[in-house]
């Protein structure tokens, strides 16, 4: 720990930084947002069966299925999860949802849902547009309430932020 030079001293091994309380905050890790994310989707799929036939789900269990297809890869798999944290008005894979848009039209009657349909998706679902990652994140995110995720994980991680909700932002 001898630096040399004229007039150099030398220092103690123990010498530290001092940085002020005021300049020091949290970090955003972009990896524990995914995996925020992830933790999310999963816990959905591994719920118990619903006792009536529950779309939000099948549509979670579809995409979380889509990012785990044998087409995906990590890098796909992380530009999906990123797309749907910052809630992209993009809309997800249009082929990705068929089966469950002829469901979901049959089963309404018209392009848009009402909030009280039964299949239980909210009405700014267009099925001949498809839906968005916005749209995704708000479906992961009722579930997750109507499951009580909140009330569980909020009580077990305190330093995490699991129990934080994710509301896309607004564009």
């Amino acid at each position: 720990d001898f630096t040399g030079g004229i007039g150099s001293r030398p220092r103690p091994a123990s010498a530290g930084i001092a940085v002020s309380q005021r300049k020091v905050r949290q970090i955003s890790d972009p990896i524990q947002q995914i995996l925020i994310q992830l933790h999310k989707i999963i816990y959905i799929t591994q719920l118990p069966p619903a006792l009536h036939h529950n779309l939000k789900r099948r549509v979670i269990e579809r995409f979380k299925k889509s990012l785990f297809s044998q087409q995906s890869n990590p890098c796909n798999l992380k530009s999906e999860i990123k797309k749907l944290s910052q809630g992209s008005p993009e809309p997800i894979e249009p082929n990705f949802f068929t089966a469950d848009y002829h469901l979901l039209h049959h089963s309404s009657g018209r392009n848009s849902l009402s909030p009280n349909n039964p299949t239980g998706l909210p009405s700014s679902f267009d099925l001949e547009q498809g839906i968005t990652y916005e749209q995704m994140q708000i479906v992961i995110e009722e579930v997750l309430e109507e499951s009580g995720y909140y009330n569980f994980t909020s009580n077990r991680y305190h330093s995490y932020p699991w129990g934080t909700k994710n509301h896309p932002t607004k564009r």
